[in-house]
């Protein structure tokens, strides 16, 4: 009786995974839920409780199932990483850190236990306590995950200890057969010889970098020009004067769009050190929750959906914000969305909120070009891994802007990266200003703290301003000069 009772659990826990992989998730909370009534203590079934929580953004619930879950799966290390998640979406990073702490001190010889923690300590700031841990790591047996510690420690370190990460990544390069691990692998040794002063390796790897990566996306950028082309004939004069909703938000929504890498994280942090000015980071509320709610009720595409918003369409859009910024636990007056492609949904969020402000953070292209090119982005988007076609995604951004720009002139305030790195308070007062907040000069002191940052510039905003971002790309000035005028040769260039 006990061993058919054990296989149907078994098979039970089997199927919910299924429907968990396939977001099926209250048929799958069903059937964990069925294996729970029978044996309240299974570790696996509270865990796939906890992970369904996490993606209904169920929190609390969440914490709950997954210490249970920590609790009755000793030996596994999964659960203790999803209940650090869930303790960081309630904002509770010292709960998260406590967890991560433990969950090395249990598993030392665990290179992916190093990795998160040592990532939580690059998002919160704690660069040293960071560069230790990942350092510690490189003594586990290796793997993938190496690659990705070793990918950081180079970001972090300087001098001819370089040379032997090199070396180590010459031997992981050559075990690991995973296109996406080989591509940080060269991402990680481009920049090791970019330190290392060694140029012209530097941007032979960062080729392949990017090459490789290109050939993973699906699309290239030329195929986006009609619908940036369409939006701007949406967003037109006419739907711009039809008379807005007479609201008046209890918070000034702020969006910090443009390009990516122009300085948004710096910008960010600057102006979140003042007393009245909160962030949600880079948050897809619009593109997730709210397009898709007015693509279902005027059973239209974006922006075509967007051209009949009756009142209470638009008060359901603003409580689905509003559920957003309460999620992400934002009190303060001012609220930033720092999601650089919300530059696309300018237009609907005027509708919503007409009284919005948008700064847009501005970047001389070469050194914008370049700092693209030479990060690892994650996306298969192909603007990502390709001067020539970032070229194209910047003029046409460039172009929309403009559009909008004449539409909205009160609305859009313009930042130009390099000016806030030369003239930083008086850029801050500007925007600041621009958003009805008086200047506070803990702004200035954006680089002592540990608030949150999940971005490619987690470890650089925790430096005061230097020059060298508007410097650094010259040393490969030839180079990019030579990639994109391949592309206007013909030579090389996307089919």
């Amino acid at each position: 009786m006990y061993k058919k009772l054990l296989y149907n659990h078994m098979l039970l826990l089997e199927r919910a995974s299924e429907l968990l992989e396939e977001n099926r998730l209250r048929e799958a909370e069903f059937m964990f839920k069925q294996v729970l009534k029978q044996n309240p203590k299974n570790g696996k079934a509270l865990f796939g409780l906890g992970r369904i929580c996490m993606r209904l953004e169920q929190y609390d619930n969440a914490i709950y199932y997954l210490k249970r879950a920590c609790e009755h799966l000793p030996k596994m290390l999964d659960p203790l990483y999803a209940l650090a998640d869930a303790f960081i979406a309630v904002g509770s990073p010292v709960d998260a850190k406590t967890v991560l702490e433990y969950t090395l001190s249990v598993a030392r010889h665990n290179a992916q236990a190093h990795y998160h923690l040592g990532q939580f300590y690059l998002d919160y700031g704690f660069i040293d306590n960071a560069r230790n841990v990942f350092e510690a790591g490189l003594s586990c047996p290796h793997s993938a995950i190496t690659v990705f510690m070793l990918h950081e420690l180079i970001k972090l370190t300087e001098g001819e200890k370089l040379n032997d990460y090199l070396t180590l990544l010459d031997s992981l390069a050559a075990d690991i057969d995973n296109p996406r691990v080989q591509i940080v692998v060269h991402y990680a040794k481009a920049k090791a010889y970019e330190k290392l002063s060694d140029v012209d390796t530097a941007f032979s790897h960062y080729q392949q970098a990017n090459s490789a990566q290109h050939e993973l996306c699906d699309f290239h950028t030329s195929a986006m020009q009609p619908f940036f082309e369409y939006l701007k004939q949406s967003f037109n004069q006419d739907f711009f004067n039809k008379p807005a909703d007479k609201v008046k938000a209890t918070f000034t929504p702020v969006f910090i769009v443009g390009l990516p890498r122009t300085g948004s994280t710096l910008l960010e942090q600057m102006l979140i050190q003042h007393s009245q000015v909160g962030s949600m980071g880079e948050s897809t509320v619009i593109s997730d929750d709210i397009v898709p709610y007015l693509s279902m009720r005027n059973e239209a595409p974006f922006p075509d959906c967007v051209k009949t918003l009756s009142t209470s369409m638009l008060d359901h859009c603003r409580n689905l914000y509003v559920d957003e910024i309460k999620r992400h636990r934002v009190a303060e007056e001012a609220v930033i969305n720092k999601l650089p492609a919300n530059f696309q949904n300018i237009g609907l969020i005027y509708k919503m909120f007409p009284d919005a402000r948008f700064i847009h953070i501005t970047r001389e292209f070469m050194p914008n070009a370049w700092s693209v090119y030479s990060n690892h982005f994650a996306e298969d988007e192909p603007y990502f891994c390709s001067l020539q076609e970032y070229q194209l995604y910047s003029d046409m951004t460039d172009d929309v802007m403009t559009h909008f720009k004449a539409m909205l002139p009160r609305n859009i305030h313009t930042l130009s990266y390099e000016k806030l790195l030369e003239e930083p308070e008086r850029e801050i007062r500007k925007a600041l200003n621009f958003m009805y907040q008086k200047y506070e000069p803990e702004c200035m002191e954006f680089h002592k703290s540990h608030k949150v940052v999940t971005t490619l510039s987690k470890a650089q905003v925790r430096k005061p301003l230097n020059a060298a971002p508007l410097i650094n790309w010259k040393k490969f000035e030839t180079q990019i000069n030579k990639e994109l005028a391949s592309a206007h040769s013909g030579v090389n260039s996307p089919v």
